[in-house]
């Protein structure tokens, strides 16, 4: 490909992607190995020296792990020395069993263990002391209600373990205090909810798989449909807005302007009145509709100036569906990709936990029952790199997928039109092969740029609310951190978008990331509309896909969990299943949708430069196009 903007594309390729290539961005992929093996320093640092127990066991205000630590090792339970006292989270001790009422019957509930909360009216069932630990502010296991200092005062009330670490209260009176920072039976009810649905949770799956392919058909026969009723809509709003607008301020200032139909239904005195105690300007209604009738205007203005490239946008949405049709297998490659993120991201999450109990449990007085750890600078470096670790690789395995359906794509496209070659390439495994071979380093280049980015946008949200106080003091340091997470996000998509562009360039030429960045660039800067107008109607679509998926996925399982005889009477809160179910249906639609997100992209790419090429070569229109391209060209 040619290096300035205002040349084309290089005829080289007109028969396609290159054939031969060499490896690219060598350096970044050594980079990324090197960095790999960092990560793995770091992870069997974390597991010789961290202990996740010390995080999940309860502390007590002496800053001792309760079943853990050397003192407590035999008192595994934290119990609430003094509920009434507003301070009672740091009030607490390490027991070695819950003080229950001896003549109290086990629970028997389905949904929760707290199913009937008792009223305590003495406690002469109760055991006279506690069998704890003493620490600095319990410094007795004895019953003490009438010492002068709150915070030494124990309290032996009837409990029950939960989540196997805390004594909770089971009488009234106390449970009650402890329920307003853990609601601890909506908890179990949702909990048992879900392990009853357990299976139709899993089977949502399914479920959205089947309503992606529902969708993909209708994509398929009705893009132009819904495109053109979508513009019709936003249309139709606007003047309906600006009708209404306009007619509100002749109501406040002339109403004998109105049409007659109008002036018998409204009250205008009242009307100026409410707006005279509001301290309403008729003349903001007036602006609001002209605003309105003027997006009006320009809509119908763009309509009509750029409908060829509408009819394109819908010709490249309908190829689209074509390319999955024609190589379904690829439908495989996100949810390959969705797993090998999940175990990855487990893997993170367990090192992470390593990790941050490696630090030293901090010595701050009357500190909350739970682990708070303090940290060297070395542990700090380490938690950086882990957290650039979790960027740089999510980003490179995403990217990684982007490369390889953006190649099938490109050859796909060139095994079509009156220039097509039978017994071609197949273009999945051809894409996959030159993706392992060759372009490792291209992915890992862009994927790095992209993970700097992140990575400056959390370190820039987290200063941001560490000194959020003194920020506020301060306007413009406000507007300032503002301003910079703005256009670091705004950056972020920007580095997105030419990323998966510059890997269609990348497949097309074999050519490095930089190399491959730049050319898409040009060849964005040559048909900015073009890809204005498809870039827009292509994410309108899959967010219309991604909604469609989880909506109805969520539906589908709240009516099976509402209307049939196995769930209705066993679930408690329908809803908590159902929104999960649709959370899964958002997962999959985001991943079915990802393949026609980049495949249109690709479509595009490839189509302008066989366009391109046809011109340099005295022809005017693209020779490679796939059936409903080729149609598009046809009615021009």
């Amino acid at each position: 490909m040619s290096s300035e903007k205002g040349e084309g594309t290089d005829p080289k390729l007109r028969n396609g992607p290159v054939v031969e290539r060499e490896c690219t961005d060598i350096f970044c992929l050594l980079l990324f190995i090197v960095f790999t093996f960092g990560m793995f320093y770091i992870s069997g640092y974390a597991f010789k020296n961290g202990d996740p127990h010390r995080i999940a066991q309860p502390y007590d205000p002496d800053h001792r792990a309760c079943g853990v630590d050397e003192d407590v090792a035999d008192y595994p339970y934290i119990y609430f020395a003094n509920p009434t006292n507003p301070k009672y989270l740091y009030v607490t001790t390490c027991v070695s069993e819950c003080p229950q009422e001896e003549s109290e019957p086990a629970p028997t509930a389905r949904h929760t263990k707290i199913s009937h909360l008792e009223e305590a009216k003495t406690n002469s069932k109760l055991p006279s002391e506690l069998k704890c630990q003493p620490n600095s502010i319990v410094k007795s296991c004895k019953q003490n209600m009438l010492s002068t200092n709150p915070e030494e005062v124990v309290v032996i009330y009837n409990t029950e373990l939960f989540m196997k670490t805390v004594c909770l209260p089971t009488t009234k009176q106390y449970y009650e205090t402890v329920k307003d920072k853990i609601d601890v039976e909506t908890m179990e009810k949702v909990s048992n909810d879900m392990i009853t649905t357990k299976w139709l949770i899993f089977g949502s799956i399914g479920i959205s798989l089947v309503l992606g392919f529902i969708f993909l058909f209708l994509i398929e026969t009705l893009a132009g449909c819904v495109i053109w009723t979508l513009l019709f809509l936003l249309f139709s709003v606007l003047i309906a807005g600006g009708v209404y607008t306009t007619g509100y301020y002749y109501a406040l200032t002339d109403p004998s302007k109105l049409p007659a139909s109008a002036q018998a239904e409204i009250d205008a005195q009242t009307l100026q009145e409410q707006a005279q105690a509001n301290n309403v300007n008729p003349k903001n209604y007036l602006y609001i509709g002209i605003t309105l009738f003027s997006l009006a205007g320009l809509i119908l203005l763009v309509v009509c100036c750029m409908y060829s490239r509408i009819r394109l946008a819908i010709a490249i949405l309908e190829t689209a569906c074509d390319y999955v049709q024609a190589n379904f297998s690829v439908v495989i490659l996100p949810f390959v990709t969705f797993f090998i993120m999940l175990l990855y991201f487990i893997y993170w999450f367990v090192v992470a936990l390593y990790l941050y109990s490696s630090g030293e449990v901090t010595n701050k007085p009357k500190q909350l029952p739970f682990g708070q750890f303090s940290f060297t600078q070395n542990q700090k470096i380490f938690a950086n790199l882990h957290l650039f670790g979790l960027l740089w690789n999510s980003s490179f395995i995403i990217a990684s997928v982007e490369f390889i359906i953006a190649g099938s794509v490109c050859i796909w496209y060139f095994q079509q039109g009156p220039r097509a070659q039978e017994g071609g390439p197949i273009p999945l495994p051809t894409a996959i092969g030159r993706f392992f071979r060759y372009h490792l380093g291209t992915v890992a280049f862009g994927s790095l740029i992209l993970a700097i980015i992140e990575f400056i946008r959390i370190w820039l949200a987290f200063l941001y609310k560490q000194q959020e106080e003194l920020i506020k003091k301060n306007k413009f340091f406000e507007y300032l951190f503002k301003c910079l997470m703005c256009c670091m996000w705004c950056f972020e998509k920007c580095v997105q978008y030419i990323n998966k562009n510059a890997y269609v360039v990348s497949n097309m030429t074999g050519k490095g990331f930089f190399h491959s960045a730049k050319e898409a660039v040009f060849l964005i800067a040559r048909n900015p509309l073009r890809f204005a107008t498809v870039g827009g109607f292509g994410e309108i679509f899959i967010a219309l896909g991604r909604g469609f998926i989880a909506l109805l996925t969520g539906l589908f399982c709240y009516f099976i969990i509402t209307r049939t005889e196995k769930f209705k009477y066993n679930v408690t809160y329908p809803e908590a299943p159902a929104l999960l179910c649709g959370a899964i249906g958002l997962v999959v639609g985001s991943l079915f949708m990802s393949i026609y997100g980049v495949a249109c992209d690709a479509i595009l790419i490839v189509f302008v430069m066989d366009e391109e090429m046809e011109k340099q070569n005295g022809k005017g229109v693209a020779l490679c196009c796939p059936p409903k391209l080729e149609k598009f060209l046809e009615d021009q």
